[in-house]
């Protein structure tokens, strides 16, 4: 079964045009849609109840707790307010004499017992002696100590407790007090001990205080060691639940041994013994979240009415609508996978394909990913127009899409960039072939603007699963090759291995590396001596950058060079190195130094005014400087590139012509712009003794320069022969590793030396 061709494959019957419309009925997805709504709004009713009742709740809980805690405050700041009742009897001399010194009952009666029961309320009171108990009152009456109900297991505790502190306080009062007789410090009284608590009183719930009767004024000193103690006793019922509900305006209050009903809120009597069996006082509860919620409860009601009836009109219209819409919603889920510019298919349409079509590849019948690039179209648009070049890129949109291969999808993926994918079978021979055929139809040529305009492509290509199974890697590694089909001469395919991927990374590791070297001081300059033709005589020094890398060792310039030269960085390097060579040289005498420049650097709008800064910078004479250049940069002519060279010349910096031969030499632009030095390139050097032609265009090189009256500087002499010959010839300068290799700035002394000779004889001395 042969697959589909190059045109847009079918989309699913959902995504045509017509699946959405049934005469006039909505489609199903549509209904669903409306369903949905539908259910939002009634999910949104249902929230609004859930969040009134939940927030009701919160409401009243935290109703709940405010009034549990104001409660449990005020039990303890009855049991606080208890000490200021008693304190009012027990503190006073008068008490210390009727309770300690004898004991007058109808006083003490009418001065603590009735008292706190008409004023305060206090259910009993008692006097408890060193011997016992001494006096009772019950409900305001006085009773005898024989048959008065006092429940001593439950308040001889409290009272024992008095008496401990007092004795306590009295001792350290005592081990305080004056030891010499002449002293007439008063001493200190012992202050009134307090204890209260909530205890179980013959069973029931009750709040007792007990205090120590002390003197105040310290008139009237206690005759025994343990003073009388005032207890008094209030039962947690009738008076106590009356003045919980004059002060808290709670409703009906209780105390119950068991615990209340959940509907009525209650707080746990915090007994004095925890041992004892537990009570709680408990209260109807005001709930004002449910309070709220009851009157909020028909505005409620009246809110979820309306939004049911606006969802249903809005429903309505909306299903009404959506009948109108149906068709147009397919054609424009369509058109949102197709490039309108080219009529391919477009990047979404592209990675959608690879998802559906990556699973199913196998080693029998694999997926081939072709990056196609248009060469020289940005040319066609900076020329003609972006007019011109959405007519083109429409123009190779029609052709990709009338291919008939294999399983073929073309798309644009951006730009003048394509996407092609194709099945193969096992064979890589089948992707060559797929690759011939796409950039034979692009090259056709084609009428664009009234001009007749032929133009090429170069190709990347993987296959899937070979080089990866994820759309992204294969896409990325199909660009990758690519670059390396531009780079090998374009108009090519090239199928990714392995090396190009390692490569651009090695380059890219080597950009960001070369940015820190730049500013980590990696780099170094070395001198290449240049010598008079006699071989004897040092006349200059040509600059060369090296770079040791503190993990990799010394990198090559070949290597680095280039990184620079693309990702912009090669201007900042040749100023550095300018800059430095300049630093150094600067008393050297009278000797030349010579520092290539770039092409790059030319492009530059203020070439020369940076040059000029670096020389004033470093106070290097611009007669000693010679820029050297390549025959690249004079290709094309540039204006920009021969007004900077004009400029630099106009400083008294001399030009020399960098590897001539070996570009694009020609004696228009010699001519055109005179330089001052050629330097013939090495490969014609290290052929002299190899090939005469190497020999004879040298001479013809050399007799030419001498004509125009230009210096010639041979570069790479590594024999002897080499040298005679260039000797025999009339070179000026040469200079190789026969004479000296490039060495560093802590070397460059004894070259020095060497330059300080008359150069006496032009021919030189030869030794066998």
């Amino acid at each position: 079964m042969r697959a589909p061709t190059g045109r847009l494959p079918d989309f699913p019957p959902h995504d045509t045009p017509s699946a959405g419309i049934r005469g006039n009925e909505a489609s199903p997805k549509s209904d669903r849609t409306i369903l949905a709504v539908a259910m939002v709004i009634a999910a949104a009713i249902a929230a609004m109840v859930a969040f009134s009742l939940i927030a009701a709740e919160r409401v009243d809980a935290a109703s709940r707790a405010r009034w549990a805690e104001l409660m449990l405050d005020s039990l303890q700041r009855r049991a606080g307010d208890m000490e200021r009742d008693l304190a009012s009897f027990a503190h006073w001399d008068e008490s210390v004499l009727r309770t300690a010194y004898f004991l007058d009952t109808e006083w003490v009666h009418e001065n603590f017992g009735q008292w706190l029961h008409e004023t305060q309320g206090h259910d009993r009171s008692y006097v408890v002696l060193e011997g016992g108990l001494g006096y009772a009152s019950v409900n305001g009456t006085l009773v005898k100590v024989e048959r008065a109900p006092f429940d001593s297991e439950a308040l001889m505790p409290l009272v024992r407790g008095v008496q401990a502190a007092f004795l306590d306080q009295a001792t350290r009062l005592a081990q305080v007090a004056p030891r010499s007789a002449s002293e007439n410090t008063r001493p200190r009284q012992v202050e009134p001990i307090f204890r209260a608590g909530y205890l179980r009183i013959e069973g029931r719930p009750a709040l007792v205080g007990a205090i120590s009767i002390t003197p105040d004024y310290g008139r009237v000193v206690s005759p025994k060691r343990v003073p009388p103690v005032a207890v008094t006793v209030i039962f947690l019922d009738g008076d106590f639940l009356r003045d919980v509900v004059a002060e808290l305006h709670v409703t009906n209050p209780a105390v119950s041994d068991t615990p209340p009903s959940p509907e009525r809120l209650s707080v746990a009597v915090p007994f004095h013994d925890g041992a004892i069996a537990p009570a709680w006082l408990n209260w109807e509860p005001e709930n004002p979240g449910a309070a709220l919620l009851r009157a909020l409860l028909p505005a409620l009601l009246g809110t979820a009415v309306l939004l049911l009836v606006a969802a249903a009109i809005i429903l309505f219209y909306a299903r009404r609508a959506n009948r109108e819409i149906a068709a147009s919603e397919a054609l424009a889920t369509r058109l949102a996978y197709i490039d309108s510019l080219s009529g391919l298919a477009n990047r979404s349409m592209l990675m959608r394909a690879l998802a559906e079509r990556l699973p199913r590849v196998t080693p029998q019948q694999r997926l081939a990913v072709l990056f196609l690039d248009l060469d020289g179209f940005k040319d066609i648009n900076d020329t003609l127009g972006h007019y011109a070049g959405d007519l083109l890129l429409a123009e190779i949109g029609k052709r990709l899409n009338t291919l008939d291969l294999p399983g073929m999808l073309a798309a644009r993926f951006g730009g003048d960039e394509f996407v092609l994918l194709a099945t193969v079978g096992p064979e890589d021979d089948e992707v060559a072939a797929i690759g011939a055929v796409v950039l034979d139809a692009i090259r056709q040529p084609v009428s664009i603007a009234g001009q007749m305009l032929v133009i090429g492509g170069s190709i990347g290509a993987t296959i899937a699963p070979d080089h990866g199974t994820e759309a992204s890697q294969l896409i990325r590694r199909s660009d990758i090759a690519v670059y390396r089909s531009k780079s090998e001469g374009r108009g090519a395919l090239r199928l990714f291995v392995p090396s190009m991927e390692r490569e651009l990374i090695r380059r890219r590791d080597l950009e960001l590396e070369l940015k820190r070297a730049l500013g980590h001081d990696e780099l170094t300059v070395y001198y290449q001596p240049q010598f008079s033709v006699s071989g004897e005589v040092v006349v200059g020094f040509e600059a060369l950058v090296r770079w040791i890398h503190p993990l990799q060792g010394l990198i090559s310039p070949g290597e680095f060079i280039p990184v620079a030269e693309q990702t912009g960085l090669i201007t900042e390097l040749d100023m550095w190195v300018l800059r430095r060579a300049c630093a150094q040289a600067r008393d050297w005498g009278e000797v030349k130094l010579a520092v290539n420049l770039s092409p790059v650097d030319f492009r530059s709008h203020d070439l020369a005014g940076s040059v000029a800064a670096i020389l004033r910078e470093t106070g290097f004479p611009p007669q000693r400087l010679e820029i050297e250049i390549t025959e690249n940069l004079l290709f094309g002519n540039h204006a920009e590139a021969f007004a900077a060279l004009s400029a630099l010349r106009s400083m008294g910096i001399r030009i020399a012509l960098d590897d001539f031969g070996s570009g694009y030499s020609s004696l228009g632009y010699i001519r055109r712009f005179r330089v001052d030095t050629i330097k013939i390139d090495r490969s014609f050097t290290q052929n002299i003794s190899q090939s005469d032609d190497a020999a004879a265009i040298i001479d013809c090189v050399v007799r030419l320069a001498r004509a125009l009256a230009i210096t010639v500087t041979a570069e790479g002499v590594e024999t002897r022969d080499q040298l005679r010959y260039l000797q025999s010839v009339g070179c000026h300068y040469v200079q190789g590793f026969l004479l000296a290799s490039p060495v560093p700035f802590s070397s460059i002394d004894r070259y020095l030396e060497r330059a300080k000779r008359p150069d006496s004889a032009r021919h030189p001395r030869l030794v066998n």
